[in-house]
C-alpha cells in the first residue's frame, strides 16, 4: 500500500475512533503511521497491536476500538451490507420525522418541535400518541366566551405540548434514539454492537462478570447513577410562576372539555432531598462488591453532600474519606484500605441502625431519601425491623436495592419483616437498576 493511501485510511480509521470519544493527537498519528510502515498491512493481528498500543490510552476505550477495528477491516461485503442498512434506517427516520410533523398541528399550521422533541414522539406508545392528538383536536374545536379559538393559542398549546414530551424523555430514559441514524454504514454497525454489548452487561448477574469487563460496566453504572441523580433532583411543586405544568393543567381543564383555559405553573421545591447511602459489606455480600463501590462512587461523585456508610456487624461513615477523590482507584487507594478489617464478617444490621440514629441521627429528616443496597441476611431481624419502622418515620423514603433473587426472599425471613418500611427492589443486574428508575417510585 503506498504512503499516501495509508495516511487516507489511518485518517478514516481515526475519524471513526473520535466518535466514540477516543482523541487521536498528531503526535499518535505519526506513531502509528511508523509502525504501520515498517510492519505492512499484511498481518491483521500485528496492525491491531500497533494500532491499539499507539492510539488507545485506558482500558476504558478498548471496547469501542476493537469494534472500529472489526467493522474497518470487515470484507467488502459485510461493509456493504452495513451501509445498505444504514440508509434504510436514515430514511425510516426522516418519514417518521414527517409524519410526526404532520400530527402535531394545530389548526392546520405546523407546531415547533426540537429533533429531541420529535424523537420522543416517535418513540412514544401508542396510545399515549392518540391522547396527544386527540388533546390537539379538542384544543382546535374549543371555544373561549363563545368564540373559537384561534392561532393565538398555539404558543400555549405547544407549551404543553413541550412539557409532555420532557416527561416522557425523562420517563423513556436511554432507551431510544434522540438523534437522526448516520448513513454511514460503518459507524452504524459499531455502534449497535456497543449497543448490544451493552445489552449483555444490562442482563448479567453482577457476581458472574469477570474483571477485566468492568471497565465498560463502570460506565453503565455511572450512566445510571447520573439518571438516579437527575431524577432525585427533579422534585416540583405548584406555584404560580415557574414552567407549565402539562399534566396538572390538562386535569384542571377537563371541566372545559380540554379547552385551555386555565393554566398551572410549577416551581422548584425550596426542600431538596438528601441521601444517605447504607451499604452491606459482610460476607454473603462479597460477590458484589465491585458493584456496591462503583454504585457508591457513581453516586458520591455526581452528588454533593452525600452521607454514605458501609456495615457488616457496625457501621461505619465513609463520607469524609470519599470527599476528593477524583477517579475510582483514587477513591479505593484513599478510602478503603482502612476498612478491609470490616468487609466480609457477619451482619447486624439492627447494631448498624441502632448507631445510625445514635451518632449520625441528624442526617434523618424528611427530606432524606434513605438507599440500602444489602442481601437482608442479618442477625436479630426483628430488632432490626423494629429500627427500620422507626428509621421510616423519620425520612421521606427508604429505598432497598436487594441483591438476592426475588424468587429467594420467600426464605429471609427478615425481608419479611422489613418490607412495609420500604419500597424493596430485586438488584443483582444493571437491568434490574435500569428498570427501579424507569418505574420512578415515590422519591421520584
Amino acid at each position: 500500500m503506498q504512503r499516501s493511501e495509508l495516511d487516507r485510511h489511518l485518517l478514516e480509521f481515526i475519524d471513526l475512533l473520535r466518535e466514540g470519544g477516543i482523541s487521536v493527537n498528531l503526535t499518535e498519528f505519526q506513531d502509528a503511521l511508523q509502525g504501520l510502515t515498517l510492519i505492512g498491512m499484511e498481518d491483521k493481528s500485528r496492525v491491531e497491536g500497533i494500532l491499539q498500543s499507539t492510539l488507545v490510552k485506558s482500558v476504558n476505550q478498548l471496547p469501542w476500538f476493537q469494534e472500529v477495528f472489526r467493522v474497518f477491516f470487515a470484507p467488502p461485503e459485510a461493509k456493504s451490507a452495513w451501509q445498505k442498512e444504514a440508509e434504510e434506517k436514515a430514511a425510516s427516520w426522516e418519514k417518521g420525522v414527517a409524519q410526526s410533523r404532520e400530527e402535531l398541528r394545530f389548526q392546520g399550521e405546523e407546531l415547533k418541535f426540537s429533533d429531541e422533541q420529535l424523537a420522543t414522539y416517535m418513540n412514544l406508545p401508542e396510545a399515549e400518541k392518540e391522547r396527544l392528538k386527540q388533546f390537539l383536536e379538542r384544543s382546535e374545536e374549543g371555544t373561549r366566551n363563545g368564540m373559537q379559538l384561534d392561532h393565538s393559542f398555539q404558543p400555549m398549546v405547544e407549551k404543553m405540548l413541550h412539557g409532555s414530551l420532557e416527561y416522557w424523555k425523562r420517563k423513556l430514559g436511554e432507551d431510544f434514539p434522540i438523534t437522526p441514524p448516520g448513513q454511514e454504514g460503518l459507524l452504524s454497525e459499531a455502534q449497535r454492537a456497543m449497543r448490544q454489548k451493552e445489552m449483555h452487561y444490562l442482563t448479567k448477574d453482577l457476581k458472574d462478570i469477570p474483571p477485566e469487563e468492568w471497565p465498560e460496566v463502570s460506565k453503565l453504572i455511572r450512566r445510571l447513577s447520573r439518571r438516579l441523580a437527575s431524577q432525585v433532583s427533579r422534585r416540583l411543586g405548584q406555584g404560580k410562576r415557574g414552567s407549565l405544568d402539562m399534566r396538572r393543567t390538562v386535569r384542571e381543564n377537563l371541566r372545559y372539555g380540554g379547552v385551555l383555559l386555565k393554566q398551572t405553573y410549577r416551581k422548584r421545591r425550596k426542600g431538596k432531598p438528601r441521601f444517605v447511602l447504607v451499604c452491606d459489606m459482610s460476607g454473603s455480600m462479597l460477590k458484589y462488591t465491585e458493584f456496591i463501590l462503583q454504585f457508591i462512587y457513581g453516586l458520591t461523585s455526581l452528588v454533593s453532600g452525600i452521607e454514605t456508610y458501609v456495615f457488616a456487624s457496625h457501621l461505619v461513615n465513609i463520607a469524609s474519606k470519599l470527599r476528593g477523590a477524583q477517579t475510582f482507584q483514587g477513591m479505593l487507594n484513599t478510602s478503603m484500605t482502612d476498612l478491609v478489617g470490616e468487609f466480609g464478617g457477619g451482619t447486624n444490621f439492627a447494631v448498624s441502625l441502632e448507631e445510625l440514629h445514635e451518632h449520625y441521627g441528624s442526617s434523618l429528616s424528611r427530606r432524606t431519601v434513605l438507599f440500602i443496597l444489602s442481601d437482608a441476611q442479618t442477625l436479630e431481624g426483628e430488632k432490626a425491623a423494629a429500627y427500620l419502622r422507626k428509621t421510616r418515620g423519620k425520612v421521606r423514603e427508604i429505598i432497598w436495592l436487594n441483591t438476592l433473587p426475588e424468587k429467594r426472599w420467600k426464605d429471609v425471613r427478615a425481608i419479611e419483616l422489613f418490607q412495609p418500611y420500604c419500597q424493596m427492589f430485586e438488584c443483582n443486574t444493571l437491568g434490574h437498576l435500569q428498570d427501579i428508575l424507569k418505574k420512578s417510585p415515590g422519591f421520584v
